[in-house]
């Protein structure tokens, strides 16, 4: 199974309702540019489930990624925080996933399926290709 963890793009400051915060215009330009090479080297776009966080400017991501790997993206609850071995059993071991999420879950998650110490950029898409069987009890 492989996921890619997606960070946001660059976002409005704080302000009221983190929940409500949007994308800035410079980071739309930035995902587009990004996923529009994602797309292009990625084998087998349409074998991926793209799954956001409910908080806007991870669904306004998720929609640019959608549009340029010509699919379309479901917002998943847990992915604004839930346990990584918890998310896995509920997947299909013979999909794979795209997830736009946040910071610090992502390099959480990262760091329980792998053990490697990542810093997650804004924006930035990190691989991970797991065994299932191996978090799945």
């Amino acid at each position: 199974m492989k996921i890619y963890f997606i960070r946001h793009g660059e976002a409005e400051i704080y302000a009221d309702d983190d929940f409500k915060r949007k994308l800035t215009t410079l980071g739309k330009k930035k995902l587009e540019e990004a996923f529009k090479a994602f797309a292009k080297n990625l084998e087998d776009k349409r074998s991926f489930k793209i799954y956001s966080s409910p908080l806007e400017r991870a669904k306004e991501t998720a929609e640019i990624l959608a549009k340029h790997l010509d699919s379309n993206f479901e917002v998943k609850d847990y992915l604004a925080g839930g346990r990584i071995k918890d998310i896995l059993k509920t997947l299909d071991p013979d999909e794979n996933y795209i997830f736009v999420s946040h910071e610090p879950f992502i390099s959480n998650w990262i760091y329980h399926l792998t053990g490697d110490m990542k810093i997650i950029s804004r924006g930035s898409i990190n691989l991970v290709d797991l065994d299932p069987k191996e978090f799945i009890e």
